[in-house]
C-alpha cells in the first residue's frame, strides 16, 4: 500500500508539473527569442511573464494541495568579469549561465526567467523544499565547474569562471485554506519570490557559492 501511495504521489507531481508548463505556455504564447515575453539578451522569459507564469503555477497546485518550489539565483560578484574583461564578455557570460538555469528547469518540467541584471529565477512544480535544494546544489555545482568563453575577437577570448548563490524555497499551495488569512495566487508568489531572495542573501552572507534555504515553508491559496 505505501508503494502504491508513493507511485500515486509521483503520478501527480508529474500530472501538476505538465499542467503548469502548459499554463506557461498560454501565457507566454509563441516561444522563441523573438517573443515579446522574453529577456532579450538570454531567451529566458523577462520578469513579468516569471510573475504571470508563478501566479498560475501555485492556482494549479492549489487544486491538489501540491507544492511549488523556487530557486532564486544571484551570480557572486558579476560586476568583476564587467569590469575585468568588459560589457560584450559580461553579455556573452550571462547568455551562457542562461543556458545551464534553462536546462536545470526543463530537466523538471520548470521554467525559468532573467530577473534582472545578473539574477535569474526557476520555477519547480511539484517540488517541495528537499527537492529545491538538491535541484539547486546540481546547479551550482555545473556553473562552479564550467569555464566560460567570453567576447570577441574569438582567437582571444577571455575565459571566465563564475560561481553563483541561491536561495531556494517551496510552498505549498493550500486550496482550502483560509483565504482571510492566506495570501491569495498573486500574494503567495510575491511571497515565495521573497522567501528565496532572502535565502539567496543568507547564501550570499555566509561566504558566496553555495545554496541557503528559508526555514519557513510558505502557504498560499488558490
Amino acid at each position: 500500500m505505501t508503494r502504491d501511495r508513493d507511485v500515486n504521489r509521483k503520478a501527480s507531481a508529474e500530472e501538476l508539473a505538465a499542467r503548469a508548463a502548459a499554463a506557461l505556455r498560454e501565457v507566454a504564447g509563441v516561444t522563441g527569442a523573438g517573443d515579446s515575453r522574453r529577456d532579450g539578451l538570454t531567451g529566458l522569459y523577462d520578469d513579468r511573464t516569471l510573475h504571470r507564469g508563478l501566479t498560475d503555477a501555485i492556482s494549479d497546485a492549489g487544486r491538489d494541495g501540491g507544492h511549488v518550489g523556487l530557486l532564486f539565483i544571484d551570480l557572486d560578484r558579476f560586476k568583476n568579469v564587467n569590469d575585468r574583461h568588459g560589457h560584450v564578455t559580461g553579455s556573452r557570460v550571462l547568455s551562457q549561465v542562461a543556458g545551464f538555469v534553462d536546462a536545470a528547469a526543463s530537466r523538471e518540467r520548470g521554467f525559468a526567467a532573467r530577473y534582472g541584471g545578473d539574477e535569474f529565477v526557476v520555477v519547480l512544480p511539484g517540488a517541495d523544499l528537499d527537492r529545491c535544494l538538491r535541484e539547486a546544489e546540481r546547479l551550482r555545482a555545473t556553473l562552479a565547474a564550467t569555464i566560460f568563453a567570453g567576447g570577441e575577437p574569438p582567437g582571444r577570448r577571455p575565459l571566465v569562471r563564475v560561481t553563483c548563490s541561491i536561495g531556494a524555497a517551496s510552498m505549498r499551495a493550500d486550496a482550502g485554506g483560509d483565504h482571510d488569512e492566506t495570501p491569495g495566487p498573486q500574494g503567495a508568489a510575491t511571497r515565495l519570490l521573497q522567501l528565496a531572495d532572502n535565502a539567496m542573501y543568507q547564501a550570499k552572507h555566509a561566504g558566496r557559492n553555495r545554496v541557503a534555504a528559508d526555514d519557513a515553508e510558505a502557504t498560499g491559496a488558490a
